[in-house]
């Protein structure tokens, strides 16, 4: 389905063929198009994916959606929090971190990642120098002196479309990076499954903090609420030989031990594999990645998205200043190197530690030392604030 046609007479502007409507891609378009670049999104869905998937956006991206004209929705269709808590499942000990805006320089965004992504295209959609296909695939891609050539297949057959750049942002399995480039994706897969839920129950009556990490190796969770009243992000591990089948009855079996015993509902549920993968090139030529197509991590902490994020604002300023202010292409290449540098760096190995810290502490010494640390940091502002900046260091500075 076509959204928004192009406006006639765009012939001569600079043309980027973005492949992947997820919020990553959505949010790319959105700031290459509000300079004046002719932008069209192809989608392999008829819809955006609106599954239990990420849910939390730290303070260092808002200033970023703001500038974008984005925070607004974003804060009318979500809220911000500014506590975050550590529950030790096995003693029933709530410890929690707070601090206040003027020391962190903002707050952290509790926003579902599909209305996030229909905030954006309801922007994207505004703009008369872009469309968005729908039920469309890439099925092939070639490069040429000036541009690229693209083949698509849509609702009415087959159809090329020239560009003067292309953008992978088609996430994990992206076409993109495998078929067009063949590139690899270099890493490990966790050897647990993800288990997410939509979940309504009434944890603010026992003083949750919004968002909560909850330590045990067997009882471990992710519990963050996504919106008011009492709708929460319940997340867990389990064994991902397990069958699919019997995944319902077995989520109930896991709240009883991971959950107050409080009545609640399961909305929805989305059962994944957790993965720290990097592409070994995040451009080649006039073709470049971004988000999930070029790297990938679990999702302890909030990390993924908002490392996506990161990529997308980074992108936007150094491809607008090719096409508009005449910089050389080196600006891309140093946002390719820089990118995986971020991931390799900083976002993988910290989401990592989180997911460790958080599933598989030894019972004993390992854990009281951790818990004795999440108490120190609770005791002290200046701790707090040196935590919770950490993802500042997620970011690309030209």
């Amino acid at each position: 389905m076509r959204i928004r046609k192009q406006l006639e007479g765009t012939a001569m502007a600079q043309h980027v063929i973005v492949v992947g409507a997820g919020p990553i891609g959505l949010l790319t378009a959105f700031g290459l198009a509000k300079e004046g670049t002719r932008v069209t999104i192809i989608e392999a869905e008829e819809q955006f994916n609106d599954k239990p998937r990420a849910l939390v956006y730290h303070y260092p991206v808002l200033p970023h959606l703001d500038r974008l004209g984005l925070l607004q929705d974003c804060e009318a269709e979500g809220f911000l929090r500014q506590t975050f808590g550590w529950r030790i499942h096995s003693t029933g000990e709530l410890i929690e971190w707070k601090w206040t805006p003027e020391g962190m320089g903002g707050n952290a965004l509790h926003l579902h990642q599909g209305l996030l992504s229909k905030i954006i295209a309801r922007h994207v959609s505004a703009q008369p120098n872009v469309e968005i296909l729908l039920r469309t695939k890439l099925t092939g891609c070639c490069q040429t002196a000036g541009g690229v050539i693209a083949e698509v297949e849509g609702p009415n057959g087959s159809a090329v479309l020239e560009g003067d750049y292309l953008i992978g942002a088609d996430g994990a399995n992206s076409t993109v990076r495998q078929n067009v480039l063949g590139l690899q994706f270099l890493g490990t897969t966790w050897p647990e499954r993800y288990v997410a839920t939509n979940t309504r129950i009434n944890l603010s009556a026992l003083n949750y903090p919004e968002s909560v990490m909850q330590l045990d190796q067997k009882h471990g969770s992710i519990i963050c609420k996504i919106e008011q009243p009492d709708v929460w992000r319940v997340t867990f591990v389990e064994d991902p030989e397990l069958p699919f089948e019997g995944l319902e009855e077995r989520i109930h079996t896991m709240f009883a031990d991971h959950l107050p015993d409080l009545p609640y509902e399961v909305l929805a549920y989305s059962p994944y594999r957790m993965h720290q993968r990097i592409a070994d090139r995040m451009r080649v030529g006039r073709i470049l990645l971004v988000g999930d197509a070029g790297h990938i991590t679990n999702p302890t902490g909030g990390l993924g998205l908002t490392g996506g994020m990161f990529d997308a604002f980074a992108l936007i300023g150094a491809l607008n200043r090719v096409i508009h202010d005449g910089a050389g292409e080196e600006i891309l290449e140093f946002y390719e190197r820089d990118r995986r540098r971020v991931f390799a760096e900083v976002t993988s190995p910290r989401a990592s530690f989180n997911l460790r810290n958080l599933y598989h502490l030894k019972e004993g010494q390992e854990k009281e030392d951790r818990i004795a640390f999440l108490r120190a940091v609770a005791a002290d502002p200046r701790l707090v604030e040196r935590e919770m900046s950490f993802t500042t260091q997620m970011e690309t500075h030209f």
